[in-house]
């Protein structure tokens, strides 16, 4: 809710700006967020769809078994690899975070995942990095990251673990 709050205080603000600035440069913002809206709205919709089949069809006791809270340093492990070699954008993977939650994932574990998927993304590594940044430069930054998602759920396990204790 508070994001949504935001996020419409942001939008009435720079809404405010643009009308002042200039009536046509308020509709024509509207055409535009018009026409991203009509072209996200069906991938977003398909993409809660399949999440929804995912729930459903993944087996919960083993995604609670692999990559649960009890599943330690081999379930961030192991969320860090699929992370990783998630083929997605946001508008899966996100859906794909909450059926993993849902599921039984650890929330270390997840955020291993999201994190991989965000810093590794191998499919997006092989199209686009490496034929445009080179293989040496690929391999510098994959190398000097491969600790961030398994640090991160790391992180997340120590807090949780605090947080616990304070209890």
């Amino acid at each position: 809710m508070t994001a949504i709050l935001v996020m419409s205080a942001m939008a009435l603000v720079l809404g405010i700006i643009a009308w002042r600035r200039s009536p046509t440069l308020l509709r024509g913002a509207f055409r535009n967020a018009t026409l991203r809206f009509i072209e996200v709205l069906p991938r977003i919709a398909f993409a809660f769809l399949a999440a929804g089949f995912i729930s459903k069809i993944a087996p919960a006791d083993a995604i609670g078994h692999a990559i649960g809270y009890d599943s330690g340093l081999r379930g961030i492990l192991l969320a860090t690899l699929f992370g990783g070699f998630t083929p997605a954008g946001p508008i899966v993977s996100f859906p794909i975070v909450v059926v993993l939650l849902a599921s039984g994932g650890g929330f270390p574990q997840v955020v291993a995942f999201l994190t991989a998927w965000s810093v590794f993304a191998f499919h997006r590594v092989m199209i686009y990095e490496a034929p445009l940044l080179g293989y040496r430069f690929v391999a510098i930054r994959l190398v000097s990251s491969l600790v961030l998602p398994p640090l991160c759920g790391v992180l997340v396990w120590g807090m949780m673990e605090a947080l616990a204790l304070l209890r």
